[in-house]
């Protein structure tokens, strides 16, 4: 199998001109009918999805629109509610109340404790209104800012702050 045929020169070229004559036609014509069954095989794309296709490609931009719009809203929410800003006035009222409570029960101005826990109270009302998104643990240190100046006002023992929901 490894020897190779023996060939004159004269023979190969009547064995090239043979096939160039009658095989490499039939090859040709094989050929164009298998890629013409091939072609008639395969349906042709749907008319609508080019349309379907901008369609979704416009749905995609609009939502990455949209994304981007609620990204920018997302931002400015967050440069508005400052946490920080409520929790110093939550430490500042707690260190306050604290200072209430250490004084002598039995003072002569019961009232003018009465005001400064009213105003106390009314402004850690505008502290939680002016700021939508108050976390739980500003909600249970209020709750506790609360009981305290209960007891401070001389209500009866209040229950300790809940947990939040």
């Amino acid at each position: 199998m490894g020897t190779e045929i023996q060939v004159s020169a004269e023979e190969r070229r009547f064995l090239r001109r043979f096939f160039r004559r009658q095989a490499l036609p039939w090859m040709l014509v094989l050929g164009v009918v298998a890629i013409g069954a091939a072609r008639w095989a395969v349906p042709a794309a749907d008319p609508g999805l080019e349309m379907r296709l901008r369609e979704s490609i416009a749905a995609i931009e609009s939502l990455r629109a949209e994304n981007a719009a609620l990204r920018t809203q997302m931002d400015a929410l967050g440069q508005r509610v400052q946490h920080p800003a409520v929790d110093r006035r939550l430490e500042a009222a707690e260190a306050r109340l604290a200072a209430i409570e250490r004084r002598p029960a039995a003072s002569a101005d019961a009232s003018g404790v009465d005001d400064r826990l009213a105003r106390l109270e009314g402004r850690l009302e505008s502290a939680v209104s002016a700021h939508d998104t108050v976390t739980r643990s500003n909600l249970t240190r209020l709750r506790d800012l609360e009981s305290r100046m209960g007891a401070v006002d001389g209500a009866s023992a209040s229950a300790p702050a809940a947990p939040a929901p």
